[in-house]
């Protein structure tokens, strides 16, 4: 693994990144998610709102359609219908479509009106059911009861919680044999509100051998895959109960029925309140809201109607179509509610039908975005880590060279300072003592100094060509087994000089694909390195095969702490020594060259220490 400059890596952890640049990324994808999440909601909120709006629409169409119908006979025939009698349909039927197209975050409520503007009816927490119609035997009418007429705004709320776990009940239970809790009104024989109690039945799961014996009441349970399992029926226990105070018990009536009424005419058919399903209790946010509640004692105008040739019914008046430009929280609607089949001294033939709903759609809509605002927020912050990573990446790239550009230019001031010293020098001497024996020697010298710094000053253009993009390659292919034979005979004489032995070895003929020129330098370097740091009577083996070249050479090994530096620009680390003591001197260049030639190639050069020397293996 490389290791960079000490002052690089000791802060490696260091933020390269100027605060203007990171500031500015944060902002740039902040912007971003808070535009993006931002429209997405609006768009949510829109489909949210229209829902809502088309939820009420179908409301008014349930509402009609069952108070319409809810006089029809079996035979067809006319009906009466009076004020109160209108008000109980009304009331059953608002009570009985309170769950019908509600959706989340939206609550509605509705009120009716006679003909004459009077109030008739009103959602509201209602007990709704039938009672037996004292003209006609065998038929019943809708029966309705206020709950908040007599309960108090704590016990509405104690007994809307009851109501609301019969409901989370009824998701999981089978029937109604199951029901843990059991609601009961009771009722004077005027049909006045007397008492509600409520009791909780308990069940008990029993083994088969307990199921034997058992002589009551026994529920079965067997679902897919799984044995069956019986439970016994335990006896209800009342856990709250509410006494009319102002209804002595002397009014009561001691008959009951299996419903806790106290006369059988009446069949409860169950308790409703606004706001309530299986998944949420909102009645106390519905009971709270003003706008929801706030509807007029009498009203000026109500529905006009006609029947038209085809029997389609036409109304003018207080009837009206659901706009879109409502309030964003808010929305009305008015509709008449026609009752079919009445007879000609009917008290009412339509009533005013009006809505109210309010449609919390921005809250619907950022629920319903949570887990996209998560999943955004987690993937703006793994792209704003990711970009930062870049960015520090490029930063202390930049920062690295700018440190191996000052180390550069002061290697290359200190190697240039030496022979241009030298070259003053003999110039000076040269000046003052021109007719001197030593002149061929003081210009020998100074030409040997000028070709030294000439060669630096190549080695320099060479570096700062490969560091460069606008670098061009030619590539062809060309004989790599030729390439080396050249030059190993280059070397003959420096190896000869040191009585080196030099080895190579070529099984076949290999040919690569790329710049000859650039390829034959990187060979060149790592050839010359394995001469300038053999031993005396030394060797020096060059392998090539397909896919690799291995060059190894006799000599120190390379410490530890310099193995991992091999390569990088301007570092000879202890080696160098070995060198000098031949005379040679090397800028920590030639690896840096071979290397970078060959990442251009897409090869890769390994530098390793073997029992007697040194090996470089070259692969691609």
């Amino acid at each position: 693994m490389k290791v960079r400059d000490k002052r690089i890596t000791q802060g490696k952890r260091k933020s390269y990144i100027p605060p203007g640049v990171l500031r500015r990324v944060i902002m740039i994808f902040g912007a971003l998610y808070v535009g993006s999440m931002g429209l997405a909601t609006v768009l949510v909120q829109q489909k949210f709102r229209q829902d809502h709006m088309e939820s009420l629409d179908k409301i008014s169409e349930w509402i009609t359609d069952y108070a319409s119908s809810a006089f029809q006979t079996d035979e067809g025939g006319q009906i009466h219908v009076t004020r109160e009698s209108a008000g109980n349909a009304l009331n059953f039927v608002l009570a009985s479509c309170v769950r019908q197209g509600e959706l989340p975050y939206m609550l509605w409520s509705g009120a009716a009106w006679d003909g004459d503007g009077e109030k008739i009816a009103e959602s509201g927490p209602v007990f709704v059911g039938y009672a037996a119609n004292p003209e006609k035997e065998g038929e019943a009418e809708i029966w309705t009861t206020r709950i908040d007429e007599y309960l108090a705004e704590e016990e509405l709320d104690q007994l809307s919680g009851y109501y609301f776990l019969n409901l989370q009940e009824s998701k999981y239970k089978y029937s109604d044999e199951w029901e843990e809790y059991s609601i009961s009104p009771k009722l004077t024989t005027d049909g006045e509100l007397t008492a509600i109690s409520v009791s909780r039945r308990k069940y008990q799961q029993m083994d088969q051998e307990e199921a034997e014996e058992w002589t009551g009441t026994a529920m079965s349970l067997q679902e897919d895959g799984e044995e069956e399992r019986i439970y016994k029926k335990m006896d209800p226990e009342e856990i709250w109960r509410w006494d009319n105070p102002q209804v002595s018990t002397d009014e009561e009536s001691e008959e009951t029925d299996e419903y806790g009424l106290a006369r059988a005419s009446f069949l409860i058919s169950g308790g409703y309140f606004p706001g309530q399903d299986s998944e949420v209790n909102r009645w106390p946010e519905w009971r709270q809201d003003e706008y929801l509640n706030s509807f007029p004692d009498r009203i000026r105008e109500t529905a006009e109607f006609w029947l038209g040739e085809n029997g389609s019914l036409s109304y003018t008046g207080a009837g009206q179509e659901l706009e879109d430009d409502v309030p964003e929280t808010e929305a009305d609607l008015t509709v008449p509610v026609y009752f079919y089949n009445t007879d000609s001294d009917s008290e009412e033939t339509v009533c005013t039908l009006k809505l109210r709903m309010t449609s919390h759609s921005w809250l619907a809509a950022m629920d319903y975005m949570r887990y996209v605002y998560l999943g955004g927020a987690l993937l703006m912050l793994a792209c704003i880590a990711y970009v930062l990573w870049i960015l520090n990446k490029s930063y202390r790239k930049m920062a690295e060279t700018e440190l191996q550009r000052r180390d550069f230019t002061n290697a290359m001031a200190h190697e240039m300072k030496t022979p241009l010293s030298v070259i003053r020098g003999f110039a000076e001497n040269l000046k003052e003592n021109p007719d001197t024996g030593k002149r061929e020697y003081y210009l020998d010298h100074i030409i040997g100094q000028t070709e030294e710094m000439d060669g630096t000053v190549k080695e320099m253009i060479q570096v700062s060509r490969l560091d460069s993009r606008d670098t061009q390659m030619s590539r062809k292919k060309f004989s790599l087994s030729q390439l080396l034979e050249t030059e190993a005979e280059r070397l003959e004489s420096r190896a000869k000089e040191r009585e080196i032995d030099v080895c190579l070895r070529c099984p076949e003929e290999i040919t690569i694909e790329g710049d000859q020129t650039m390829l034959e330098k990187a060979f060149r370097c790592l050839l010359d390195n394995a001469v300038s740091y053999n031993r005396r009577g030394g060797w020096i083996y060059i392998t090539a095969d397909v896919g690799t070249c291995v060059i190894e050479n006799t000599g120190n090994p390379i410490p530890e702490e310099d193995l991992s530096r091999i390569g990088e620009m301007l570092w000879t680390g202890k080696r160098a020594r070995g060198a000098d003591a031949y005379g040679e001197k090397h800028l920590g260049m030639g690896l840096y060259l071979a290397r970078r030639i060959f990442q251009m190639h897409g090869m890769k050069m390994k530098v390793e220490n073997i029992e007697e020397g040194v090996r470089v293996r070259v692969s691609w």
